[in-house]
């Protein structure tokens, strides 16, 4: 007996060890692709490539969209545009604002030499972004003044966790003049492109200096706007504090020299002068080196909390960089990212509950981000009190006014405070009938304590679903025609279904008033027949046609689950969905792609995959996922968030289903030709704190079930099998097959237990 449990126990320990030794190849090999995921632009083609997009430096909620030359003005070579928007690099922090709802810009570093700050004309050109460290190296070479003098200036840079922006000077020993930096304040303020009724002059930003001790604080003030501040400490012997020319820097050549630059708004603190001022002076108390090891270590963290081996190199690097989008806007940042990230002027950077907003915190929770995600919800949670406001007292965009008798209207687009801004044009005011962007307020709460058991937050979740369902039901209204409930000013599918969802999930989880468990079985769900099979369409009494149909009509699916992926409904509208152009807008194509994983085709989800990532189509310049593909230069150029967090979705289904509370299913839909080269992950999340880790290999998968949770769980597991799997050259007990997939049932994981199986193919 005693040697039978000693067998068995040596066995299990050689089980498990080959588990972790499969877990640890994954590690190392997302360390590897990390590296190579670097953003590199080198040689002055790049310097004027045409479609020069800038990289993004962030964190804390200061995010940087780099100059050429590490500044802000000039830009690149020669960019152009085709379009509305200014592709300039930009500095901006989450809490400056004013009190229409508009993100603004108050300020612009250059920096050059001599009294005019020439920038100097660009010799050599080298820009290296570690996204692993957040460090962003730039090497160029110049030639300034009238004799052509040349030298190399080296210029490292990066955010910290407490969201100051460090910039490192070190200019060659035959740099004739010392690099000075200006504060500009900014005089052409745009707001929503100057289009519709913000077509005129807005008041301008003036600033004031305050001086420091080695430096000084810079502030902005500008009507019905936060008083904005940044504060530049400067490192160096004998360093030039000019207050009244805001101008900064060394007095001599040559040296190395350090600006730590810190953002403040009276939107955050009652005295952003001195808070702005404190975190500088800490900043350059703790120095270059200091800060720029705890940055490094921030980011090691972040990408450590999961992480992917993939068999194409591309989808490697490019799931690296999205996480590294991620991070920039995400990372320690209590207001969340604009509706395209990086343009502050589209949709006057409003935040965007509508889609944009989901699929970001979709891909954070997956990556098992929870501290990112949860400030999300912080955000959410801050602003309920003005989305009740509005539903209690009413919203007017432009002419079209909605009012409620209770509940929280949360907006399309919405402020850090969850102002609602008015839209350019009268047309657009019919926004105010969207309800549905409230319902996703309700979804991201839910999600985000559904995945990480954070009772903190399950209150506050479930009374903004409680809340928005109201709304969403106070304007519904009674269809004899279609003998269903409709929204009555916008029934479309995604309302539709949004209303569903909030209806479904306030009965399940006890929240509902009375009467919404009937109704939740008479919302109509809008479908027609189209060649014999029954499909999703854009609206109640749609007829569908060939070629079209948009990814968001499945939104029934996989955002709200009120269809199971195995719904012919679903299978025969992704049928139809696919050959259209749905995916000429960039993110449909990793919606498209989940949806494919959902219905576990490893092969369409990697044909959506690769959609996204083409050269000249979705990628210019090699830096960011824009947009959309057919439209100005403008969104080309522009890196949109959620299209990186659509990219990770798309990757990480094809990886695993973790969006199931009863079961979690693994590989659902890699490609045949992944099963040949191996493919494997490191703890993605799913629903209940569950962290999942998987390899698979030739002869060899294996899997581990982490449960960081405080409670008992138990899950079905479906573990994808090579093509024609018939039988495991080693016998798993519980372990049955099933059409090329092993399935074991009802799964026990105790608290911060841990299952391992490995299946010998």
């Amino acid at each position: 007996m005693t040697d039978a449990i000693a067998c068995i126990m040596a066995l299990m320990a050689s089980l498990i060890a080959g588990v972790a030794e499969a877990a640890d190849s994954v590690t190392g090999a997302w360390e590897t692709t990390l590296q190579q995921a670097a953003f590199e632009k080198e040689g002055m083609e790049r310097f004027r490539h045409p479609q020069y997009q800038y990289e993004c430096l962030g964190l804390g909620g200061t995010v940087m969209r780099v100059g050429a030359d590490g500044f802000m003005q000039p830009g690149a070579g020669v960019p152009h545009t085709g379009g509305w928007l200014k592709h300039l690099p930009y500095l901006t922090y989450q809490y400056w604002w004013d009190e229409e709802g508009h993100r603004h810009l108050p300020f612009e570093l250059t920096a050059g030499y001599d009294k005019n700050l020439d920038p100097g004309q660009v010799t050599t050109f080298k820009h290296h972004l570690d996204i692993s460290s957040g460090m962003l190296t730039i090497d160029i070479g110049l030639t300034v003044g009238r004799d052509g003098t040349g030298f190399q200036s080296h210029r490292e840079m990066y955010v910290t966790p407490e969201g100051v922006l460090v910039i490192r000077i070190t200019d060659s020993p035959d740099a004739p003049l010392p690099l000075q930096m200006r504060v500009g304040v900014n005089r052409d303020v745009r707001v929503y492109l100057n289009a519709g009724v913000y077509k005129k002059e807005h008041d301008p930003w003036a600033g004031t200096a305050v001086q420091e001790p080695g430096g000084m604080v810079v502030v902005a003030n500008r009507p019905k706007s936060c008083t904005a501040t940044l504060a530049i400490a400067c490192e160096a012997a004998d360093p030039l504090v000019d207050t009244p020319n805001f101008l900064l820097g060394p007095t001599e050549p040559r040296k190395p020299f350090t600006f730590y630059i810190a953002p403040g708004s009276s939107y955050e603190s009652t005295d952003p002068v001195a808070a702005a001022w404190a975190k500088a002076e800490t900043a350059r108390k703790r120095g270059f080196d200091a800060l720029r090891k705890e940055t490094a270590q921030w980011w090691k963290d972040f990408h450590g909390r999961s992480s992917v081996n993939l068999p194409e190199r591309d989808f490697a690097r490019w799931y690296a960089r999205s996480m590294y989008y991620l991070g920039v806007f995400f990372g320690n940042t209590d207001v969340p990212p604009g509706c395209n990230g990086t343009s502050i002027e589209s949709f006057a950077g409003t935040v965007c509950p509508e889609y944009d907003m989901v699929l970001n915190q979709r891909a954070l929770l997956y990556g098992n981000h929870f501290d990112e995600a949860r400030r999300v919800v912080g955000w959410l949670e801050r602003t309920l009190p003005r989305a009740e406001r509005y539903a209690r007292e009413g919203l007017t965009l432009q002419k079209t006014s909605v009012k409620y008798s209770g509940g929280a209207k949360y907006g399309t687009m919405m402020s850090y405070d969850g102002t609602i801004p008015e839209p350019p044009t009268e047309g657009e005011g019919v926004l105010a009938y969207e309800d549905f962007a409230g319902n996703n307020a309700a979804l991201m709460a839910l999600d985000y304590v559904d995945w990480s058991c954070d009772s903190r937050y399950e209150k506050v979740a479930l009374r903004i679903l409680r809340e928005t369902t109201q709304v969403s039901v106070e304007d519904l209204q009674w269809r004899p025609d279609f003998n269903a409930y409709l929204n009555k000013t916008m029934p479309n599918t995604v309302q539709q279904a949004a209303t569903l969802y909030g209806l479904r999930e306030s009965v399940r989880r006890s929240v509902s008033e009375k009467g919404w468990e009937e109704m939740a079985n008479k919302v109509l769900l809008p479908t027609a027949d189209y060649k014999g099979t029954n499909v999703l369409t854009v609206g109640a009494g749609a007829t569908p046609a060939e070629n079209s149909g948009d990814a968001t009509w499945l939104i029934a699916s996989w955002w709200y689950g009120i269809l199971a992926d195995n719904d012919p409904l679903v299978r025969n509208s992704y049928a139809l969905f696919g050959t259209s152009k749905t995916g000429d807008y960039v993110f449909n194509n990793g919606w498209m792609g989940v949806f494919a994983a959902k219905l576990h085709d490893g092969d369409e989800a990697c044909r959506w995959a690769k959609q996204m990532i083409r050269p000249g189509v979705t990628l210019f310049d090699d830096t960011c996922f824009g947009e959309i593909v057919n439209d100005f230069e403008d969104f080309k150029k522009t890196p949109e968030v959620a299209a990186h967090s659509a990219w990770i979705c798309n990757l990480t289904q094809m990886l695993l289903d973790p969006d199931d509370e009863k079961t979690i299913t693994v590989f659902p839909a890699i490609p045949a030709v992944w099963e040949q080269q191996g493919v494997g992950f490191v703890n993605l999340a799913a629903k209940g704190n569950i962290l999942v880790s998987a390899e698979f290999k030739l002869r060899q998968v294996c899997v581990i079930l982490d449960n960081r949770s405080d409670l008992k769980c138990r899950r079905d597991l479906r573990v994808r099998l090579p093509k024609g799997t018939s039988r495991l050259r080693l016998p798993v007990k519980d372990v049955r097959l099933e059409d090329g997939w092993a399935v074991l049932p009802a799964v026990e994981i105790s608290p911060q237990g841990k299952v391992y199986l490995t299946l010998e193919l």
